[in-house]
């Protein structure tokens, strides 16, 4: 017989196939079954013969049965026993977050650093609350930074009332409402407080406030309208724009630019602090309910709490205080005691001392 070569038969790949076993494939195919839920999807199957004393106690057909192995998976390798969850409701967040003294290790004591200093060097050095705290006459005017230029008393006086009249002409020529001008005012009084009448022009701080109190008051003017009205109330006051003019044909865009540092200057002495309460709301409030809103005492007191501007009444007293001086002052002057009425120191929140010491004020503004 001829020696012929005949082709290699192609080889079976099977997935359940044993390289090394012949009847795997029958031996897999007598044990498939469907997947269970609590089947291991991970659990690795060996195809492979056991060796030892495992072989008498594995059978043949726990072998490819993966919850046969998963059974004794846990036999053989039992699992840590899972803690039961607490009886009862979770804990709050704030307690879960706090930290646990048996694990965590005690924080080591932080050493206080020192507070950055500022940049600026003209900032006062009371602020914030400070700035609006409320002071007597007598300390007001002694810490005035003007008597240590050589400024009095009366002559300051008289700068704030000149200062006083620009800002109501140039409200009025604006059309803006009496509380935003009496805000501006008021960033005023609170700025010479703080600085000087000899460093500092105080109609630019008076343009520059009034430009302000626009926009915390939610009446804002775009700032060329301000500098154009400004450079028309200027010509029947003391404010002189000749400084301005003589730097040339850009005297407007620098006097601008000084107004905007102005703005600027303001903002950093009063420590951004801007909110300003006035009595006409605590006026208007008190006599509704002494049922004087709709009479001549009314506007006679509203007027008298726009004359009181003029001081320091702002940083002395409450605004229900300033507001009960005008009351009374304007019932004197109509001949009528309002201290009768049952309900008058009930509404305005006020003592009798209190109230003569802004009577007094006020007459001295007559």
């Amino acid at each position: 017989m001829s020696s012929q070569s005949f082709p290699a038969r192609p080889a079976i790949h099977h997935p359940h196939l044993h390289p090394y076993r012949q009847d795997s494939l029958l031996f897999h195919t007598k044990t498939r079954r469907r997947r269970r839920d609590h089947d291991d999807t991970y659990g690795a199957v060996s195809h492979a013969r056991p060796f030892g004393a495992d072989a008498a106690a594995v059978t043949g057909t726990a072998l490819c049965d993966s919850l046969a192995l998963s059974h004794l998976q846990e036999r053989f390798f039992p699992l840590p026993p899972r803690p039961h969850p607490t009886v009862g409701a979770p804990p709050p967040k704030r307690v879960r977050l706090a930290p646990d003294p048996r694990w965590d290790p005690p924080l080591p004591p932080q050493t206080p650093h020192p507070a950055p200093v500022s940049a600026v060097s003209e900032r006062p050095r009371s602020g914030g609350a400070a700035s609006r705290a409320l002071l007597s006459r007598e300390e007001i005017e002694r810490r005035s930074p003007s008597r240590r230029d050589g400024i009095d008393s009366a002559l300051e006086a008289r700068l704030r009332a000149s200062y006083c009249a620009y800002l109501r002409c140039l409200g009025i020529r604006l059309m803006l409402p009496q509380t935003t001008i009496a805000t501006a005012v008021v960033f005023c009084h609170r700025f010479f407080f703080h600085r000087s009448h000899a460093c500092h022009d105080r109609f630019l701080v008076a343009t520059a406030a009034l430009f302000l109190a626009a926009k915390s008051e939610e009446t804002a003017c775009l700032l060329n309208t301000v500098l154009r009205a400004s450079c028309e109330v200027s010509q029947n006051q003391e404010f002189n724009l000749l400084p301005y003019m003589l730097r040339g044909q850009d005297w407007f865009e620098q006097y601008r630019e000084s107004v905007i540092q102005a703005e600027q200057m303001i903002l950093i002495t009063l420590d951004f602090e801007l909110e300003v309460v006035h009595p006409y709301a605590s006026l208007s409030l008190a006599l509704s309910k002494l049922g004087l809103f709709h009479t001549v005492l009314f506007n006679v007191a509203w007027n008298l709490i726009n004359e009181g501007l003029q001081s320091s009444l702002w940083l002395q007293f409450k605004p229900h205080h300033i507001a009960a001086g005008a009351a009374f002052l304007a019932a004197k002057f109509l001949r009528y005691d309002i201290t009768f009425h049952p309900n008058f120191w009930h509404e305005f929140k006020t003592t009798p001392y209190i109230l003569q010491d802004v009577v007094q004020q006020l007459k001295e503004l007559l």
